[in-house]
């Protein structure tokens, strides 16, 4: 019995494409509250894709939620760099943002192309590349002029290894997260027993550098660093759970 009504819920229950379109729907319509909710569910879904965050955030910036709505668009950056219209919703909202810190800088100008590829394209790429390094000795048994091929091999491996380079630092890069509360204290030490160095608002991107007893140790552009409530940011990646309290007005992630 309890087979068949499993199997009935997941007959009926929503696809990720349909909730999107739910969205969507919501967003045309002007209620943004409704859209986000919608969007979070496809994240939920499983559907994680740089127009959901992209959706995602356009709602959440209509309900003025500044923060959450830059973690949005971030995360739908990392997965398509390329997207210039989640770029300038992004940079308009730096802009805003009351700290005006300096946007965060590329992976490593040694490698440019990472600028056009999310480290999932760049990671793909590298397996690639070293599949064919790989392969090519085989080929060499069955061509004449083996050593040409064997200069192919070579140089497959290279790109396939700077690829693979260029993957790791924009992993590293990107260890940032977003303040989504309207104000926090930046202290010396994790809790309230730290001395306030500064002040940072909602919006601000920082450069996560370690976790430790529910505090985050942060970095900002100009090198300065201290400890916040892991409670007062949102991550910028992808793959992580996007907590629908975020959503709420003046309240931060669980």
């Amino acid at each position: 019995m309890w087979v068949l009504v499993s199997m009935f819920a997941a007959a009926f229950a929503a696809s990720p494409q349909s909730l999107y379109v739910e969205g969507l729907d919501h967003a045309r319509a002007g209620r943004p509250a409704e859209a986000a909710d919608a969007y979070v569910s496809v994240l939920e879904a499983g559907g994680r894709d740089p127009a959901v965050y992209h959706g995602l955030g356009n709602a959440l910036w209509r309900l003025d939620r500044q923060g959450p709505a830059m973690a949005a668009w971030r995360r739908g950056l990392r997965l398509e760099p390329r997207n210039g219209d989640i770029a300038a919703n992004l940079e308009r909202a730096r802009r805003a943002s009351r700290d005006h810190l300096q946007s965060p800088a590329p992976a490593a100008d040694l490698y440019f192309w990472q600028g056009m590829l999310s480290p999932r394209d760049s990671g793909l790429l590298a397996s690639l590349f070293f599949a064919l390094a790989l392969g090519i000795p085989v080929m060499r048994r069955f061509r004449r002029h083996a050593w040409t091929l064997r200069w192919d091999a070579l140089l497959c491996a290279a790109v396939g290894i700077l690829l693979a380079l260029s993957t790791r630092a924009a992993l590293v890069t990107d260890a940032s997260v977003v303040l989504v509360v309207p104000e926090v204290s930046v202290r010396s030490a994790p809790g309230p027993d730290g001395v306030e160095l500064f002040v940072l608002h909602e919006g601000a991107e920082v450069r996560l550098l370690e976790t430790h007893r529910e505090h985050h140790l942060v970095a900002l552009p100009d090198a300065r660093k201290g400890w916040v409530p892991a409670e007062t940011t949102l991550s910028t990646d992808p793959s992580a759970p996007f907590p629908r309290l975020a959503l709420v007005k003046g309240l931060g992630t669980p």
